[in-house]
């Protein structure tokens, strides 16, 4: 049966002297690149880590991340990928929910992990990249432990399928950050889903912008890669110049990015100057892309644009493919190969069962069911059994099925408006506000209103400095699609919208102290 290891294995074994791995100076193929793996599995082995042991990743992305995922594969112990861009007590509560053994950390991480190492006295083994000269004494540097090992001995674990691969934590936009426990079978099936969906083999040339602490970046988008035996260039900071000329550089046949980070590069003054015809395919998710841009990205960067829809507990269950880019843009397209998904009434009083599915066009919680989903939550059985039940996640997100058969996602079930008595959905409007000449991106969320109960108000980022309020009320007057009462009763234009490295707005913000000037205020 195959598992992550297996996959790895498989590639080096058919593959050996292809590029496997470029970052910056470094540049290995898949030979090289296990022989790296297989040291640093080793070294953790010699320092006390063994099969399920959760071992944190906590790093800016660079070619030590997957190396660190790999080994940890290798081992049997479980992977705990970190979003870098914690504070300190965030960190320590992923840190403890998991259990950590170990802590593969940056020095760029040395003051978080200075914070909260008293405070953890389970994790005892630290292990520091780039290892600088301030790392404490008791830490161990990466390069050092991988150079100190001659040959690699560990006895492998037999690893199965529904061993634990991974414990990916939500974004936490709604609580606490929950650990979703991914196994070997759901990441295999993920990849594997990835592989017939994009078409991927071993001549295509990955280029990894996206975050590898997340299942878009790492499940989704790396592994699948890895699978083929295709080679993956590794930028660790994204930059719209930087990202382009590396696609020219390196041949680069395969893009993950969200919407803004496309809108960047094409509408960079270098964009026309930069050959970026490599491009067979840009794979994109977690907000609208304009008419006029998706127009635009076909025409001039990529002909084949995709439009996926995945969630930490269950990776790339929609996909809209670049023949429907245009025809049904703003959909999330239909199924993947390996996802069943149905739409159910949205009742928060009762739990509603998969038989209870909603009509064409009604509004209701989407439920997946299929192989790539996560077994539930780390040390959370509660909101396991909240949100998986006989085979189905309950995702908490809001869809609607049209005529055709695609799947158009309307938010998630708490972002719903209530204003004046009527349930609103703020994905409908933003639909709407990105037809609206002059808008960039857009974002639609209830505030507090005495006489509605919630106004709805949108915050648009222009693409033209003379669009005003007047324009955009004016234009959500004109055409069938909004209702009177679902219209913008404010409009506020800021710089950029909040994003999690997904792309997905952050609504949260929206309506907390950094825009609360603005919703007191006029517009701008």
């Amino acid at each position: 049966m195959l598992t992550i290891t297996s996959l790895f294995e498989n590639t080096v074994a058919k593959y050996p002297d292809r590029p496997a791995l470029t970052c910056g100076a470094v540049s290995l193929t898949y030979a090289q690149w296990n022989a790296r793996v297989r040291r640093l599995a080793q070294a953790l082995f010699d320092l006390g880590v063994r099969q399920m042991d959760r071992v944190a990743i906590l790093q800016k992305t660079s070619d030590a991340t997957p190396t660190a995922y790999m080994a940890c594969q290798l081992l049997g112990a479980i992977a705990v990928p970190m979003n870098f861009r914690l504070s300190a007590n965030e960190a320590a509560f992923i840190l403890r929910d998991a259990g950590a053994r170990a802590l593969i950390y940056d020095d760029s991480m040395l003051p978080v992990v200075a914070k909260i190492e008293q405070s953890l006295p389970d994790l005892r083994t630290y292990v520091c990249v780039n290892n600088g000269s301030d790392m404490p004494a008791h830490h161990h540097a990466f390069e050092a432990l991988i150079a100190r090992v001659e040959q690699f001995d560990a006895p492998l674990p037999r690893l199965e399928p529904d061993d634990i691969s991974a414990l990916v934590y939500t974004s936490g936009t709604t609580g606490r950050p929950k650990g979703a426990i991914h196994t070997h079978g759901n990441d295999v099936s993920i990849a594997t889903n990835c592989v017939m969906e994009y078409s991927l083999t071993s001549t295509d040339a990955a280029l990894h912008i996206a975050p590898l602490y997340h299942v878009g970046g790492m499940q989704a988008y790396f592994v699948p890669h890895l699978m083929v035996g295709a080679h993956n260039v590794i930028l660790p900071r994204y930059e719209p110049l930087a990202t382009l000329q590396a696609i020219a550089h390196y041949g680069i046949t395969t893009l993950f990015a969200v919407p803004t980070q496309i809108q960047d590069m094409l509408f960079h003054p270098d964009f026309a100057s930069i050959d970026t015809h490599s491009l067979r395919m840009i794979t994109t998710g977690g907000a609208a892309i304009p008419a006029k841009t998706m127009q635009r990205v076909i025409d001039e960067f990529c002909p084949s644009i995709f439009n996926g829809y995945g969630m930490t507990e269950a990776s790339l269950t929609l996909l809209l493919h670049p023949r429907d880019a245009l025809t049904y843009l703003g959909s999330c397209g239909k199924p993947t190969l390996i996802s069943t998904c149905r739409v159910i009434r949205n009742d928060p009083e009762r739990v509603v069962t998969p038989s209870e599915t909603v009509e064409a066009g009604e509004v209701g919680q989407l439920i997946v069911k299929g192989p790539q989903l996560a077994s539930g939550y780390w040390n959370n059985p509660v909101e396991t059994d909240k949100k998986f039940k006989s085979g189905w996640l309950y995702t908490g997100d809001l869809f609607s099925i049209d005529e055709a058969g695609y799947f158009h996602f309307q938010g998630r079930a708490d972002d719903m408006i209530v204003s004046g008595g009527e349930n609103i959905y703020p994905r409908e409007i933003e639909e709407v506000l990105y037809h609206c000449p002059g808008v960039q991106e857009a974002a639609v969320i209830g505030v507090p209103d005495e006489k509605w109960g919630q106004a709805v108000t949108a915050f648009i980022v222009r693409s033209v400095s003379t669009l005003t309020e007047d324009d955009v009320v004016a234009f959500c007057k004109t055409g069938d699609d909004l209702a009177p009462y679902k219209r913008p009763k404010k409009v506020f234009f800021v710089d950029k919208l909040p994003l999690n490295p997904s792309g997905k707005v952050l609504r949260h913000e929206l309506a907390g102290p950094v825009y609360q000037s603005m919703l007191s205020g006029a517009s701008q």
